[in-house]
């Protein structure tokens, strides 16, 4: 899905960011020290799936450009189905005898597969907007953001007490993490880096600045809601995201690493590991009961060598990762 030559930065990061998700929900250091898990992982880290986001738009630009677009939602499409078939145990028997709740599940995603739904209608609505100039799409994302971070606030405040069916939609995540007011805005970011060149303007001097900003707001915006009690787990939508996401991606072309390593495994890897983990996790919990460093440490190891075998297993099935 990614256009030749390959930046094996970029593919690194993207490893390192589903093992942060790994990381995440086994609530890594959690029982050892709260805070130092609030701040990290529900603050500095939360660029991850952002970043994600935005690698996705940066190469939607190539895949627009070359008329590739059915191919490439035919294979969002078919491993979306795939990966829900794989999980249907955890979304049809709990849900069997409520037909919303399937339907929900369907059409949102079931826990982290709703980034892939996300991605395929978010990619979409991205290609029917892509004329915009980047100055619109811009601006049109920052607005989006803004009013799904107000949602969430709405939410996380419990600013909003009545009535009840606007008290449950503000603090039910997908009314705020969807491919419209959530997914779009970073694959625009993604998009019109990639379109304007922006990701080649950049010096190595003003990207390290750039990383150094993002860290300072991501750290201050995790006290603020550290201050205010925001426990969410899944309320990822941070102001600081919509500055730190785009400058990781912007900061894989200003380093470079020499390895000889295939990029196009590792990235296959970093897929791998994202679709598997939950399963592996549920799996460690329900034979052990484990504190979260081991936890993390064995989802880990074992979602690796699951990828492993899903790797092998794509080249003859070409849609499981």
């Amino acid at each position: 899905m990614q256009a030749s030559p390959r930046n094996l930065l970029i593919d690194i990061l993207k490893v390192i960011a589903s093992l942060l998700v790994v990381a995440f929900h086994c609530n890594f250091l959690y029982d050892h020290n709260e805070f130092v898990n609030y701040l990290f992982f529900k603050g500095i880290f939360r660029p991850v799936i952002p970043f994600f986001f935005c690698v996705n738009g940066f190469f939607l630009y190539t895949i627009f450009k070359n008329g590739r677009v059915k191919l490439w939602a035919k294979r969002i499409a078919i491993l979306y189905v795939a990966w829900m078939l794989i999980f249907s145990y955890f979304w049809v028997i709990p849900n069997y005898n409520s037909p919303t709740k399937l339907l929900l599940n369907i059409v949102i995603g079931f826990n982290h597969l709703w980034y892939v739904a996300s991605f395929l209608v978010g990619g979409l609505l991205l290609y029917s907007i892509r004329k915009l100039s980047n100055k619109t799409l811009l601006i049109g994302s920052i607005i989006l953001y803004i009013i799904g971070y107000f949602i969430q606030i709405l939410g996380d405040l419990k600013l909003v007490t009545e009535p009840e069916l606007l008290v449950k939609l503000v603090n039910f995540t997908p009314t705020h993490r969807n491919f419209l007011l959530f997914d779009l805005p970073f694959l625009a970011l993604g998009y019109i880096i990639r379109r304007s060149n922006f990701h080649k303007q950049l010096t190595r001097k003003q990207i390290i600045r750039l990383l150094m900003l993002s860290v300072v707001l991501l750290t201050v915006e995790s006290l603020f809601n550290y201050y205010y009690n925001i426990d969410r787990s899944l309320s990822i939508i941070c102001l600081s995201c919509f500055i730190a996401a785009p400058v990781l991606l912007l900061s894989t072309f200003s380093f470079t690493v020499n390895a000889r390593v295939d990029s196009k495994l590792l990235s296959s890897y970093s897929i791998g590991i994202y679709l598997v983990h939950p399963l592996i996790v549920f799996i460690i919990r329900y034979f052990v009961t484990l504190e979260s460093i081991s936890l993390t440490l064995v989802a880990i190891i074992l979602s690796i060598v699951a990828s492993y075998f899903l790797i092998q297993l794509n080249k003859k099935l070409k849609y499981i990762l």
